[in-house]
């Protein structure tokens, strides 16, 4: 008996994993306006009703997706990973190391751009289930921004403003449509490039 319990947790485990992994195929293929349960169930090669008795449905798998395969940018990873040197930085090396390393990490994670651009421009149900997520890098970037000084803090916002706006939609359109304004962000140097900028703009705005 326990022989055979433990094989169904098994099949049970890697059916899990398979509409999960599908989950993820269609998202970074399609966008979140282009995943259904019948291509999910043709992708990971299943039965339609495992969808539902293992996630109560699409906003469920999604869910799973979200908390098992979906490695949001951390405080830790925006900061290089090292508090005691991110706290003797100052405010203008900070801020510089915290966009360099969201840049990064948003080009590492292109599933999670892709479902960015998604909610922005065709929202579904399915959206609704990311979006529970989705503020998880807002309130990483907040946790690092509390400890400004109080007389630099408006500049911060306004310059963080500017600066995830411009990442985001740069990351986004790279993944479809890599030629921005004359520049072809398949190339790494034009990422070089927006590196360099954010750390001018840094030292031009917080003088």
């Amino acid at each position: 008996m326990e022989a055979a319990n433990k094989g169904r947790r098994k099949n049970r485990d890697a059916t899990e994993q398979a509409l999960i992994d599908a989950c993820g195929t269609l998202l970074l293929r399609d966008g979140a306006d282009g995943i259904g349960v019948n291509n999910v169930i043709a992708e990971a090669g299943v039965g339609k009703d495992l969808i539902y008795r293992y996630f109560d449905g699409l906003p469920g798998l999604i869910r799973a997706w979200l908390e098992r395969e979906a490695n949001w940018p951390t405080t830790n990873e925006l900061i290089g990973g090292d508090e005691d040197d991110f706290a003797k930085m100052t405010l203008n090396e900070k801020l510089k190391t915290v966009w360099r390393n969201y840049l990064h990490a948003m080009r590492a994670r292109p599933v999670i751009v892709r479902v960015m651009a998604s909610e922005i421009m065709r929202p579904t149900d399915v959206t609704v289930a990311l979006e529970e997520a989705g503020d998880r890098i807002g309130k990483s970037l907040a946790a690092i921004m509390t400890d400004i000084d109080a007389s630099h803090r408006e500049e911060v916002l306004k310059l963080n403003f500017i600066c995830s706006s411009m990442l985001n939609y740069l990351c986004m359109r790279a993944l479809t449509s890599p030629r921005i304004f004359g520049r072809n962000f398949e190339e790494s140097e034009q990422w070089q490039f927006v590196e360099q900028t954010i750390d001018e703009l840094t030292d031009r705005y917080l003088l």
